[in-house]
């Protein structure tokens, strides 16, 4: 499912100190000299003090700004002579980014959000964007050496050439701090992370499709302007309806790693569509919020330190179980007449497709099982709840069949087979008989008698039966009749009981089998040629 995503400002009451942790993606140019930086800013910054950082006070309040943390520096007459840092505006770390104005002491309008300030001869909008990051990222933090390398970074990227750090204004300003070698390390550290991940952050939330009973594992990404990872951020997972039956689950707050990624996990003990949320929190902004001067001319301020929250949710299934119950229509039927099954399922009202086969012959109910050979096999579509026929399948040998259907999964159920619903298949067995053509009077005879038909053989009794005599041959097959019962072990050709013929005159032959559990009774025919015998 796509991921959504909102998003909010606030101020953060703990704003991280500037370190030097490289981007996945950054260049080879981050080298071991970035890496020993990265350590000595650490072991520095760990000692300062964090303060917290309330929103700004609403147009109409006290909107002077006083000096915050920072160095004292030469005066120019301009704004960008008497102090090198950040100023406080009503409880807001706020940097000056118009340095060639006058100071400012008439105060600020309210704030107003941009993601590019290019003008006719402004910054472009990738340089917004990175300065946006740093005031962002490490502009909250009171700390002198970070205050003046935020205030010198800005500068650098907003204030035009002659304020870069290895030009002559913005380098004049550095080397007025209290310390400037390490406010100009400190700059270019931030203006090198700016350069890898300043603009708009994304996060992506990705749960995996769980199992009722088991547990939904949701990933959460956070990458930055540049597709790279973004390490130790919060972030929160909640999944607060997920559907009609599926009750709420977390908060669960972790942090983001190194890769960018949180992952939690959230128990799924209902099926049914649910919604999971994150909330990632200290995310840096890629827009400024300005200060504008309220005289003109005057030089106006960025804030420092504030954050965006992103919250960003995504749909997945707990798959549930289905049910799946089979009936055969018919449950008896003789061989190559249609057989189908009715399949009744319940669980899942999303389209998907039921596969039935039809397994056997087997010898007896008892042996029947669906792991046999396929008769044939058939599919159908199924939607909401309710029975399902099956198209017709034709089973051409006798014997015991049973039905399997499987039910395909979908989003939300998990699959399911059923095997049952025997169906017992009759065959058509067939008896014929030959018998001899003329024969003398007190002659003992016996016919051929061909038994076919029968599934997984007999035993059976095969009855042979001699009617006459007659005067002609048109009489035959009817009236009193000898018969004999023989047990025959199958399907097969043998030779009847012997009948002894007395009397002049035509006799007539037939014979029988009865039906049995897998087969119909066959009767010969009777008075066709090679069933009569005559004595002259």
């Amino acid at each position: 499912m796509p991921t959504t995503t909102t998003e909010s400002e606030h101020t953060p009451a703990d704003d991280a100190p500037v370190t030097t942790a490289r981007p996945a993606h950054a260049r080879p140019l981050a080298s071991l000299l970035a890496t020993l930086l990265a350590a000595v800013l650490a072991t520095v910054l760990a000692l300062t003090t964090l303060v917290a950082m309330p929103a700004p006070l609403a147009a109409g309040s006290d909107d002077r700004a006083e000096r915050w943390a920072g160095f004292r520096i030469p005066p120019t007459g301009r704004a960008d002579g008497g102090w090198i840092g950040g100023y406080m505006l009503n409880d807001t770390p706020v940097f000056v980014f118009t340095p060639g104005r006058r100071p400012n002491r008439a105060g600020f309008r309210a704030v107003d959000a941009t993601s590019d300030l290019r003008g006719a001869k402004g910054p472009s909008g990738a340089a917004t964007e990175r300065a946006a990051w740093i005031l962002s990222k490490y502009g909250g933090h009171k700390d002198a050496v970070q205050a003046a390398a935020v205030d010198a970074a800005v500068l650098h990227l907003l204030a035009g050439r002659a304020w870069r750090l290895g030009a002559r204004r913005g380098a004049a300003r550095v080397r007025a701090s209290g310390d400037p070698a390490t406010v100009r390390r400190y700059a270019r550290l931030m203006l090198r992370g700016s350069r890898a991940s300043a603009g708009p952050h994304q996060v992506a939330v990705q749960p995996t499709t769980a199992d009722v009973g088991g547990v939904t594992a949701v990933t959460v990404r956070v990458t930055d302007g540049h597709g790279g990872p973004v390490a130790g951020l919060p972030v929160s997972v909640t999944s607060p309806d997920g559907g009609v039956s599926q009750p709420a689950a977390g908060p669960i707050d972790t942090v983001t790693g190194d890769d960018g990624r949180a992952l939690v996990r959230l128990a799924a003990p209902v099926a049914g569509w649910r919604t999971v949320v994150a909330e990632v929190g200290q995310v840096p902004l890629h827009w400024l919020r300005v200060r504008g001067a309220d005289r003109e001319r005057q030089a106006s301020a960025a804030e420092g330190g504030v954050r965006r929250t992103i919250v960003a949710s995504a749909r997945v299934a707990v798959r549930g179980p289905q049910s799946l119950s089979l009936t055969a229509d018919p449950t008896v039927l003789v061989a190559g007449s249609p057989a189908r099954v009715v399949a009744t399922i319940d669980g899942d009202g999303a389209s998907r497709t039921a596969t039935a086969s039809l397994h056997g012959p087997f010898a007896s109910a008892a042996a029947a099982h669906c792991g046999g050979p396929a008769v044939g096999t058939v599919s159908l579509p199924v939607g909401a709840d309710g029975a399902y026929a099956s198209p017709a399948i034709a089973p051409s040998a006798g014997g015991y069949h049973v039905w399997q259907v499987t039910v395909d999964g979908t989003d939300a159920s998990v699959p399911v087979t059923s095997c049952g619903a025997p169906v017992r298949v009759r065959s058509r067995a067939s008896v014929t008989l030959s018998a001899p053509a003329t024969a003398a009077p007190y002659d003992v005879l016996a016919a051929q008698v061909t038994v076919a038909g029968l599934p997984f053989g007999g035993p059976i009794d095969v009855t042979t039966s001699l009617y006459g005599p007659y005067p002609t041959a048109s009489e035959a097959c009817t009236g009193n009749h000898r018969d004999v019962v023989q047990r025959r072990p199958g399907n097969g050709t043998f030779t009847s009981i012997s009948f002894q013929l007395e009397q002049q005159g035509w006799y007539a032959w037939r014979a029988s089998i009865p039906e049995g559990d897998l087969w119909l009774g066959s009767t010969s025919p009777c008075g066709a040629v090679g069933t009569l015998t005559q004595v002259p």
